[in-house]
């Protein structure tokens, strides 16, 4: 009976020093989720060059183009054997994403005043609401792409871009417009905050016209599920 209960103690030690061994070191690993969402402005619309292909349209900044933005992404590729956490626990750690990207937002006439040409009506179908100041489109894009180091963005997919109706436009015309469109892009991380200045090439003519825009935005990142690499699991002691 006595030996019973000590191997029973025995067992039970070895078994929680082991949870505990594997408690710490998960602790101590980099998180492997990354969810990133802001908001800022972007440039007006534009085609990349001029009629006499000479050189690029002026993509003036408009703070009345508002956008919004989110990532999820898996991280991976920390070749780092001293995981960075900072002194509040915050992870600090740089690594590979693979991400689904999300943004949307609104753009008025004069920020599309710049694509007012024949080769518009690839991308608005009708031309006749640019010169109503009251016009508005909104877009929303999804996107699948790679974050090297945590820092330069590759992503492409699918757009769509929808006028929004107002009833101070007569003859309104709310077709749908799909496209697709690449960015790329860099993250300044600072602390939980992460600026970010973007490229977008857009087209919805198989890249017979093309059209891009600059963005700008804040955005927070949030890190979730620590789990332990497999190329740390050999410090955890049989």
């Amino acid at each position: 009976m006595k030996k019973l209960v000590i191997t029973i103690l025995c067992a039970s030690f070895a078994i929680y020093s082991f949870s505990q061994e594997r408690s710490e070191l998960r602790k101590n690993s980099p998180n492997r989720i990354v969810l990133n969402v802001g908001g800022g402005v972007f440039s007006n619309y534009t085609y990349d060059w001029n009629d006499d292909n000479s050189d690029w349209d002026d993509p003036n900044f408009n703070m009345g183009n508002v956008t919004y933005s989110g990532m999820l992404g898996y991280r991976s590729g920390f070749n780092s054997d001293n995981y960075k956490f900072s002194s509040t626990g915050r992870d600090a750690n740089r690594g590979n994403v693979v991400a689904l990207f999300y943004q949307g937002g609104s753009i008025n006439a004069e920020g599309l005043a710049g694509l007012n040409k024949d080769e518009m009506k690839l991308f608005i179908n009708s031309l006749n609401e640019l010169v109503d100041p009251n016009f508005n489109v909104k877009f929303t894009e999804l996107q699948i792409g790679v974050v090297w180091r945590e820092f330069l963005r590759i992503s492409g997919g699918r757009g769509s871009i929808t006028p929004i109706q107002n009833t101070g436009i007569g003859d309104f015309n709310s077709d749908n417009m799909d496209y697709t469109l690449f960015t790329t892009g860099i993250n300044l991380r600072l602390g939980r905050l992460c600026p970010t200045f973007n490229w977008t090439l857009m087209s919805a003519d198989n890249f017979e016209t093309t059209m891009s825009r600059f963005d700008i935005q804040i955005c927070m990142n949030m890190y979730f599920w620590k789990k332990i690499l497999h190329k740390d699991k050999h410090l955890i002691t049989e």
